[in-house]
């Protein structure tokens, strides 16, 4: 904690000749930038329209890779997004967790490639604010047997980072701003739903109700987060990611007729966000 007000301290002391430039748009940087974070993906530009982008920690259990083409450049920036990844390793590794049932059973995740593309529209407001809307789809392709189901956990992020492999495919449309308050501080808020594949049924009292009672496939998330400047070229983030899902939660209401019945009821998750990105040219 002592470490964390210190970096902060140094950032308000920090003078920098421009705004820290907003994360997560359609721009691409020049060759030879790069930037990583603890969560953020490692993210080069190998060409002044090219980066590449990868999460370092996942990659060795889950190898994957993401190409970012600018199409269109200034003043509307449009760029294009392609990637392919081979999750089934790393839910091999944890699938003790996530189903531990299976640790005496026949089922497993079958070997699959998960293609993602998507599309990304920036523009300019003000000075230095920007906006940017997204749009993607991920799905599996399973290269054998398959006992892949929804996780259905608790944790809705989780059950979205997870959806393309175990659910079969996974869409976000969304939005954002980034808004410039100064050179050191910038606030930006996201706002996203998604589309995932069949989450299952519901359950009452641990009984699979049948298909009358699908879990819903779509997924609200908004998030709001405060990018800090640091150092020249890096920052610490943070921020809360809200989640609206359906987790086959119920309730029982009583009309004014005076009779009750159960009904269907979305659950919610609030979470902490928090990383520390590097960058650099």
């Amino acid at each position: 904690m002592r470490a964390l007000l210190l970096l902060v301290l140094l950032g308000g002391t920090l003078s920098l000749a421009e705004p820290l430039p907003a994360r997560d748009t359609a721009d691409v940087g020049p060759r030879g930038s790069w930037s990583v974070g603890v969560f953020n993906p490692l993210r080069i530009a190998v060409h002044d329209r090219v980066e590449l982008q990868t999460h370092p920690l996942l990659f060795f259990v889950a190898p994957h890779v993401d190409a970012r083409v600018a199409l269109v450049r200034s003043p509307l920036r449009l760029t294009g997004e392609a990637g392919l990844s081979v999750p089934t390793f790393a839910l091999r590794l944890a699938k003790g967790f996530f189903f531990p049932s299976w640790d005496t059973s026949q089922n497993d995740i079958g070997w699959m490639l998960v293609p993602r593309a998507g599309l990304l529209l920036s523009g300019d407001v003000l000075a230095h604010d920007v906006w940017t809307l997204r749009a993607e789809a991920s799905f599996r392709v399973p290269l054998g047997p398959n006992s892949a189901e929804p996780l259905n956990s608790f944790l809705t992020p989780l059950d979205l980072l997870l959806a393309a492999p175990l659910t079969g495919f996974r869409s976000r449309v969304g939005g954002a701003y980034d808004h410039a308050f100064n050179e050191r501080l910038r606030l930006r808020g996201e706002l996203n739903l998604y589309v995932t594949g069949p989450q299952g049924n519901l359950e009452v009292s641990g009984v699979d109700v049948g298909p009358l009672a699908p879990l819903s496939p779509l997924i609200v998330t908004a998030h709001a987060g405060l990018d800090i400047a640091l150092f020249q070229h890096s920052r610490l983030t943070l921020g809360v990611l809200w989640a609206n899902a359906d987790q086959g939660a119920t309730k029982v209401v009583t009309g004014s007729d005076g009779f009750s019945e159960r009904v269907r009821v979305r659950g919610n998750n609030f979470l902490p966000t928090l990383d520390f990105i590097w960058a650099g040219f």
